[in-house]
C-alpha cells in the first residue's frame, strides 16, 4: 500500500465502531483523519478541515451520503470556512 502521509481524510459514518476502525487503520498509514457522525457534521467538518478525500456512509441521520456528496460537489472550492 502506498503511504498516505499528509493526506487529509474526512470519514463520515453514524456507526462509531466503523469510524474508529477506519480512523485507526488510516492514521497508521500516515493519513491525517477527521471524523463526523452525520451529514450535517460532515459539511461543517469539511468547511473547517478542507480534506483531500471524503469517505461517506450512504445511510445516515439528518443528511444521507448522497446529499452530502452533492452539496460538497456543488460548493467545489467555494466551501466557506466558518470555524
Amino acid at each position: 500500500m502506498t503511504s498516505l502521509q499528509g493526506i487529509k481524510l474526512l470519514l463520515v459514518d453514524d456507526e462509531p465502531n466503523i469510524l474508529q476502525f477506519l480512523e485507526l487503520g488510516l492514521t497508521n498509514e500516515g493519513a491525517i483523519v477527521e471524523t463526523a457522525s452525520d451529514g450535517i457534521a460532515a459539511l461543517q467538518a469539511a468547511a473547517c478541515f478542507q480534506p483531500h478525500v471524503v469517505i461517506l456512509d450512504v445511510m445516515m441521520p439528518h443528511k444521507d451520503g448522497f446529499e452530502v456528496c452533492h452539496e460538497l460537489k456543488s460548493a467545489g472550492n467555494q466551501i466557506a470556512s466558518s470555524c
